[in-house]
């Protein structure tokens, strides 16, 4: 049988016993139905599943044929913050700087405006090709944890002045940037819970914050 792996557009995680996809293709979060979920997962885990099934998530686009793909890195499994950057009580940006305010304002309304008329993985490919050019996930693995909560609290403190609405999704995103003009590597996380569904992003950087 020809190997196969999950599409690349695709992510999940197990919440409460369920798959929960993220399809960044088609800006959506969804689930497998039962059966079809059951096979997934015992062919992820195993290799093997009902021949039936498998060509249903294949019509649906789940699982591709896997060959070698140069531009295609797996993801790394990105650990549980032990803190938040954002809430730490120990550093408060001095006053906001005019070049800090002029920075994150570019940032929020660049960012704002590729989500209004881009799909996700699009913006995500800006923000990954970004990021490369101006740092590294190596040369960051261990960042000077003073770097990381000043940044933080300048953009937290910037962030205020900004005439636009908070979203989560876009605040990642943007302070992802702002970090990574700053030679800090952070990464996007998604997060989800299953009953009721809810979804939430947050920019991480290691296993830390």
């Amino acid at each position: 049988m020809t190997q196969l792996r999950l599409h690349r557009d695709l992510s999940f995680c197990r919440v409460d016993g369920h798959l929960i996809f993220l399809d960044i293709q088609n800006d959506r979060y969804f689930r497998l139905g039962g059966c079809l979920e059951s096979a997934l997962v015992t062919y992820l885990d195993n290799g093997d599943a009902p021949a039936s099934s498998i060509r249903r998530l294949i019509e649906r686009n789940i699982l591709i044929e896997k060959l070698v793909d140069s531009d295609h890195t797996p993801l790394l499994f990105t650990k549980t913050p032990t803190r938040s950057a954002m809430e730490e009580e120990v550093v408060h940006a001095s006053r906001t700087s005019v070049s800090e305010w002029l920075d994150t304002l570019a940032i929020v309304c660049s960012i704002r405006r590729q989500l209004k008329t881009h799909g996700l993985k699009q913006v995500l490919w800006r923000l990954a090709s970004f990021r490369g050019k101006r740092t590294s996930r190596l040369s960051t693995s261990c960042p000077n944890e003073s770097h990381v909560l000043e940044a933080a609290a300048a953009f937290r403190s910037a962030r205020l002045y900004v005439p636009i609405d908070t979203c989560c999704l876009l605040d990642s995103i943007a302070m992802i940037k702002f970090l990574a003009k700053r030679e800090l590597y952070a990464d996007l996380v998604f997060g989800v819970t299953g009953d009721p569904f809810s979804a939430h992003s947050w920019a991480q950087l290691g296993p830390r914050f």
